[in-house]
């Protein structure tokens, strides 16, 4: 007879399923997420784009995310710090689970610091200061990892197939988070090649075969909705991030994007960046990477995979993929700037560690398996507190950030309002970069490659990025000219002659705009 299970029925089976590390890896990354992160959880702290998208519908497919739109739709298109960030914060928890699934990890004191990594490696600080984004974003990261979880199962016949689809859909939501799936497929990968006892050379070329089917169709998959959403919508991609410019270069240019990502890649790893932004990150980083190379060493020489001439040449064919695979988006468009966002799969050569210190362990004596663990084990805990530190300070800079731009943005109506040529109804053209607001010299290096988190000032100095603040903040119901507009007053001889702001004469009406001077750029 057919029956229905209740929710509670449902809850209960789904738990008891559950195993006591994936209940870790989402308690860990849900609880070290929350308290690394709720300063933002709990305040209004606004960058350039999330003053401006308060609410925003995502449907933007000329930028390739047409998926976008229904995954921010769940927690409505709102920017809504509490509930945007916990439910980013739930992603990532279940994106922990499939991590520890992947990996048959054991070890709890891991499994927390793989969480801990997961969810304060900076591209979640820079994913939150664009609030209105975070939960679709980290939706992207779950749905990229249970993409390399279904493609990595070998009991799994068709599992390429699941995986193919919840590719196509993180791409879909987010293109960055091709980067994090390609660098969890490698890392499975080169633990086959590393364990040939449990992983013979057939299981391998399937394997292989597995991971070409699903990145062939699941890519095809999100090429052929993307074209056709845009097809529906009669639009085109867009040029940004050089979106309308992926194509397939060729030789001289295959040699430059080469060259960059090499090079980017080297220059990620050096100090004053966000892997070693200080001496205990480059003390960190230095450890985990000699850590890495001492646990593959010991899984490559006990297990003899030396005496494999295909293994050795596909660990080092899968080296080289390393850094193409963190770097994928320089090989895909030759206008691409990967920043802060498009970075979240570095984290897993922290997690990588752990993962291979696990693997390694019962190989080595007690006491070596013992020495070995403090040293990797206090190493992510390092490089995990110091990210939780930059966060924060991260956030304390948004936060003074924000008051000073209110400060400048009041004393600015204030001059207006008390001119007498001022008009309500008259368009205002806010011309130049303000440069006298105070800089804290410690975290203008510091923020550098935090996108969307550095500078002095929420925005930057068009007439275009100073309308959302008075609009949304001061509740000021103005208008603003328009770029060419704004040109056109510049090389006026009035303008010309105009002081800078706050001296007198900062102010005039010039072919009927209200002109406010505030630098000579």
């Amino acid at each position: 007879m057919f029956s229905v299970k209740s929710p509670s029925d449902c809850l209960h089976g789904l738990c008891s399923r559950l195993t006591r590390q994936q209940k870790t890896a989402f308690l860990s990354t849900f609880f070290i997420g929350f308290f690394c992160h709720i300063f933002i959880f709990t305040n209004s702290m606004y960058n350039n784009d999330d003053i401006r998208y308060l609410y925003v519908t995502f449907d933007k497919p000329e930028l390739g995310r047409w998926l976008q739109t229904y995954a921010a739709g769940i927690s409505s298109y709102f920017s809504l710090p509490a509930v945007n960030g916990i439910l980013a914060l739930l992603y990532a928890g279940l994106a922990a689970m499939a991590l520890v699934r992947i990996f048959d990890l054991r070890n709890t004191l891991g499994v927390i610091l793989i969480s801990g990594m997961l969810i304060t490696f900076p591209t979640v600080a820079a994913i939150y200061s664009y609030m209105f984004a975070a939960d679709p974003f980290l939706m992207s990261c779950l749905l990229g990892t249970l993409a390399a979880y279904f493609v990595t199962r070998t009991d799994a016949r068709w599992g390429w197939l699941a995986g193919a689809a919840c590719l196509c859909c993180s791409v879909g939501i987010y293109q960055a988070y091709l980067a994090f799936t390609l660098i969890l497929m490698l890392l499975f990968f080169i633990l086959m090649l590393l364990q040939p006892q449990q992983y013979p050379d057939q299981t391998i070329l399937t394997m292989g075969v597995r991971y070409v089917l699903m990145l062939g169709v699941g890519m095809g998959a999100y090429y052929i909705g993307m074209t056709a959403t845009l097809a529906a919508k009669h639009i085109e991609l867009s040029s940004y991030q050089g979106i309308d410019n992926s194509s397939v270069p060729g030789l001289v240019e295959i040699k430059n994007r080469l060259l960059l990502v090499f090079q980017d890649f080297r220059t990620s790893l050096g100090p004053s960046q966000v892997l070693a932004f200080n001496r205990w990150m480059g003390l960190a980083l230095a450890l985990s990477l000699l850590m890495l190379f001492v646990f593959a060493a010991v899984l490559y020489l006990k297990h003899n995979v030396y005496k494999s001439l295909l293994r050795n040449a596909l660990l080092v064919f899968c080296a080289l993929c390393i850094p193409l695979s963190l770097e994928v988006f320089y090989l895909i468009s030759s206008g691409v700037n990967v920043h802060m966002l498009m970075r979240h799969a570095w984290c897993l050569l922290f997690a990588a560690v752990i993962i291979f210190y696990e693997k390694a362990a019962p190989l080595c004596g007690v006491s070596k398996a013992r020495l070995l663990e403090w040293v990797s084990f206090g190493a992510v805990f390092l490089a995990v507190w110091n990210y939780i530190l930059l966060s924060n300070i991260a956030y304390f800079n948004m936060n003074f950030r924000y008051e000073k731009t209110y400060a400048l943005c009041i004393k600015i109506m204030d001059r207006l309002e008390q001119s007498e040529d001022y008009d309500k109804d008259r368009p205002i053209a806010f011309v130049g970069n303000y440069s006298k607001t105070y800089k804290m010299e410690a975290v203008t290096d510091l923020l550098e490659p935090m996108t969307g988190m550095k500078g002095a000032r929420v925005f930057g100095g068009s007439s275009r990025a100073y309308l959302p603040f008075f609009q949304n903040c001061l509740g000021e119901d103005i208008t603003v000219v328009t770029p060419e507009e704004e040109e056109a007053l510049k090389s006026t001889p009035e303008f010309q002659e105009m002081p800078r702001f706050p001296h007198d004469g900062c102010i005039r009406v010039i072919n009927d705009v209200t002109v406010i001077k505030l630098n000579d750029d």
